[in-house]
Parts: C-alpha cells; structure tokens; sequence
C-alpha cells in the first residue's frame, strides 16, 4: 500500500514541469518578503520616509538595533508606502504561481517585481530577475541545455531538486520567522546572515535540477509518444 502510493507520488513528479515548480518557489519567496518589509513599513504609521532609501523595521522594533532590512520607494508616506508593497507582493505570488507560464506572463511578473521593489517591497529584484529569466524556459526544447549538460549530471540533479526544494523551503520559514518574531541577539542575527549565504547553494541546485528534470520529463514523454 506504502510502495504503491510512493510509486504514484513519484510518476507524479516526474511529470511535474521542474522549471515551473522552481518558479513558483522563487517567485513565491520574492513576494513573502516584500509582504513582511510592507508589514513592517505599515507599522511606522504615516510618516515621511527619510529618503529614496529606507529601512524597513521601525525604531520600535527589536533587532533594529543590531539589524536591519533596506529598501527603495518613490512614495512620500510610510504608510502608503507599506501598503503598496503588501499589494504588489500579492499579485507577485498569485502571478508566479499561476501565470507567468502564459503569454507575456513574464514580462508581467517582472514589471510587478520592479513595482514591488519601487514602493518598499525589499530589495529582492536580483532573485526576480533570475525568475524572469528561468520563467523564459517554461515549455520551451531546452537543446542548449540538453547538449551542454552530461547525461550522468543532468540524473543527479533532477535527483536533488526535491532535495534541494524541501531545504530551500526550510531555510526560508526560519528566516522568515526570526524576521517576523524579530530577535536582538547577535547569535540569531548572525545565524540570520549565515542562512542568507547558504541559500544560495539550494537556489543554485534549483536552478540546475529544474531544468535537467525537465530534460528528462521531455525525453520521457518522447519516449512514450514513440512507443505509442
């Protein structure tokens, strides 16, 4: 019962689009972190920023005296300014993960990106525009890849991306969490800064292993349109 319900999950993800789910995730994670600085800037209240660019936790908070989280706006109200980036982190997630595949999907997502960015939404614009670019080989052959990559390479990273997903998505809710909760301890704040360097071991494994699974998704689906 077991084996067979494993054996079910796994012909699922197989026929998962590996470069989709790896969008989701980033695109998800970009808009989850422009709704925590929009929170952060809307509990300022309404006052005038200092300037094009702002610190996104209030002097009430409590790691703001160790740490603290820079943004960009062009809004004249904190407050305002929070709001939007609540909005715009919103339609990030919802388009990410449910329209970036279509017709000028992507150019939307990153025109959402850059909006997020411009009214406080954290400065993760860096992370967007790799998902644009990743966004860009939804459904398309993938020779380059397929020629450039070693076959044995292409297995082992379509192995890890689950892998590297489940960490990605841990590493991400303690972040998140020791940011919510807020902490004015050099021990957290620090492993704060490690989590941030480590990421991008998983990010860069997603990357990889979205498109070698999709490689393989691809040639499996040709395989069986021959047999049939």
């Amino acid at each position: 019962m077991i084996q067979s319900k494993y054996n079910n999950y796994r012909l699922i993800w197989l026929k998962t689009n590996g470069i989709r789910v790896v969008v989701a995730a980033f695109g998800t994670l970009c808009g989850l972190t422009g709704l925590i600085a929009g929170y952060f800037e809307i509990q300022q209240g309404s006052i005038a920023p200092s300037g094009f660019t702002i610190s996104t936790i209030g002097s009430n908070y409590s790691m703001a005296d160790d740490f603290t989280y820079f943004a960009v706006t062009i809004m004249p109200d904190l407050l305002i300014t929070g709001i939007l980036a609540v909005i715009t982190s919103c339609l990030v997630i919802m388009w990410s993960l449910g329209f970036v595949h279509k017709n000028t999907g992507v150019l939307i997502f990153l025109g959402l990106s850059i909006m997020q960015m411009l009214v406080g939404g954290g400065w993760v614009i860096d992370l967007a525009i790799i998902t644009s670019i990743l966004a860009t080989r939804i459904d398309k052959p993938l020779n380059w890849w397929r020629s450039h990559l070693p076959t044995k390479l292409r297995s082992w990273l379509a192995k890890l991306l689950p892998i590297s997903l489940v960490v990605y998505m841990i590493i991400s809710f303690i972040m998140l969490v020791l940011t919510i909760l807020g902490v004015n301890n050099a021990v957290l704040i620090k492993l704060l800064e490690l989590l941030a360097t480590i990421m991008f071991i998983p990010i860069l494994l997603m990357i990889f292993g979205g498109l070698a699974h999709e490689i393989q998704r691809k040639s499996n689906f040709d395989l069986e349109s021959e047999i049939i």
